[in-house]
């Protein structure tokens, strides 16, 4: 319990001395903001992974990581878990640079250090109480913005974390937008596993000592053209992914859930 203590008051720690130095160079030159939020927002991973093997052992494990063919340029679906994804996805394709990501709008705000570089780097903030125009608009400008950065999209199609771990249904609505007003794109499939855990502090107590995150590539599919396409793809990038993650439990029994 001290140990997943220590965690949280290193982790907040760092969120705040980072948000701090993030404001200060945005004050001073404004432009160099945005790079400065993707060497911060790396460093806090590389971090954040480092203090999660201190008190207990909790590892990061990316099963091989991202293949080596992979397309130019991609949509990733994944199911979600925890806020911890975020930064797992980041982590796996390399560096926050590679990926931008679609999140609740409640994210963006008074989260140290995580509302900003979600601002500042063009992530999708959507709302989750039913304003449907508003969330659209927000998919299309950000798969739009995506496709002219020539950065590859991420969204998490159950629209919420799973509290069990068990993969949720997959809603199309969001991929249909992205894949229409950002261009053909293949979709990469991304089983995640172990955010359920920690998804808050009581399972943060339960389960940091001996737990593990695990990340894993569950397919690729060409580029879906139309509804019915995409709709297929969908469900099969969904039944890849839980797939691998109901072995991931299969193995792992004995683990308290949150």
């Amino acid at each position: 319990m001290l140990g997943s203590i220590g965690f949280v008051l290193c982790a907040v720690a760092l969120f705040l001395f980072y948000d701090f130095l993030l404001r200060a160079a945005r004050a001073l030159a404004r432009d160099r903001g945005e790079n400065l939020s993707f060497l911060l927002a790396d460093d806090i991973i590389r971090r954040l992974f480092s203090i999660l093997r201190w008190p207990g052992g909790f590892r990061y494990e990316p099963d091989g990581g991202p293949p080596p063919d992979l397309p130019e340029r991609f949509l990733v679906v994944a199911n979600h878990q925890s806020l911890l994804d975020i930064i797992v996805v980041m982590s796996y394709f390399g560096s926050c640079r590679a990926v931008r990501l679609v999140s609740k709008r409640e994210l963006g705000r008074f989260i140290p250090l995580v509302s900003l570089v979600l601002r500042i780097q063009g992530h999708a903030l959507i709302s989750r109480k039913g304003e449907a125009k508003q969330a659209m608009d927000e998919l299309a400008r950000f798969a739009r913005f995506c496709a002219r950065r020539g950065v590859d999209p991420v969204i998490f199609p159950e629209g919420t974390r799973s509290r069990t771990g068990s993969v949720g249904i997959f809603h199309s609505a969001g991929v249909r937008r992205i894949l229409e007003e950002g261009g053909s794109l293949p979709v990469l499939a991304l089983a995640i596993d172990g955010g359920w855990k920690v998804r808050n502090i009581r399972g943060l107590l339960r389960n940091l000592r001996g737990g593990r995150y695990r990340v894993r590539t569950a397919g690729i599919y060409p580029a879906p053209a139309g509804k019915k396409e995409i709709l297929e793809v969908l469900e099969r990038a969904r039944a890849s992914i839980s797939e691998i993650v109901d072995r991931w439990h299969a193995e792992d029994p004995g683990v308290q859930r949150a």
